[in-house]
């Protein structure tokens, strides 16, 4: 194994280790890890058979490998990039309900301290 390619194990190795701690700490919920850790093993996966990416550029028609791996690299944060954005809208209409929700007791509220206060002007005093 020469030192480009220890190298590369190495990083894919503190990927997945980065990944799994991550999660383990709850740094990363159920579909992102599920994401990252593809990208790791991917990852991994090249490190361990750097001819694979020679394979799959001769495969799919590109000349230069690194170009492919650069594509791929490309589509996998374009899909991290679209399921954040997904994220991004379920959590904005989640805090738009919860705002709506408190208004609607904070306006319950108000009512209830002046019915209180209109009761109190208007009970006759002994």
């Amino acid at each position: 194994m020469t030192g480009g390619f220890g190298l590369a194990l190495a990083g894919a190795v503190l990927v997945i280790i980065t990944i799994f701690e991550m999660v383990r700490r709850r740094y990363i919920r159920g579909r992102f890890a599920v994401t990252w850790t593809v990208v790791g093993v991917i990852t991994t996966l090249m490190a361990l058979a750097p001819g694979a990416l020679d394979w799959a550029a001769k495969v799919t028609g590109v000349a230069v490998p690194l170009n492919l791996l650069f594509f791929i690299g490309f589509l996998g944060l374009l899909l991290i990039l679209i399921q954040l954005t997904a994220e991004i809208g379920r959590l904005e209409k989640r805090m738009l309900r919860v705002a709506e929700e408190a208004a609607l007791l904070r306006l319950e509220s108000e009512g209830r301290d002046s019915d209180a206060q209109t009761d109190n002007t208007t009970a006759p005093r002994d």
